[in-house]
């Protein structure tokens, strides 16, 4: 990282800890980072994107609400090895790279709700 850029970091933070409710900055970006901006602001303004840390876990009835879908359902995908998962004690965790693969996999494979509804009939199971 430039030190310009490690600069700008450090006034975007200063900022951030302020209660002013805009804040204004001068960043100078790598083109690849600049990018990555304006696909996140993009993403926010159209779909509501979240920014989650990859390395962040989530309990199955959180990772079924980013993934759309319910908690039962999330459960059985788990359990067939669709979306891979661990144990911590007795609870299941998700790691946030973990529901990227998922959604990266259904948009591969096509209709998401498709592949959902045949392991749900192949189990007998119905939300």
């Amino acid at each position: 990282m430039s030190t310009a850029l490690v600069e700008d970091v450090e006034v975007l933070r200063s900022g951030l800890a302020s209660d002013q409710p805009e804040i204004e900055v001068t960043l100078r970006l790598p083109r690849d980072s600049a990018k990555k901006v304006l696909d996140l602001l993009d993403a926010e303004q159209t779909v509501g994107a979240l920014v989650i840390p990859a390395t962040q876990e989530f309990a199955p009835a959180e990772a079924a609400k980013i993934l759309g879908m319910s908690r039962p359902t999330l459960m059985r995908l788990m359990a067939v090895g669709r979306i891979r998962s661990r144990k911590a004690g007795k609870h299941h965790r998700i790691p946030a790279a973990a529901i990227q693969e998922f959604r990266e996999r259904q948009r591969e494979e096509g209709d998401p709700m498709a592949v959902v509804a045949a392991l749900a009939n192949q189990h007998g199971n119905v939300d």
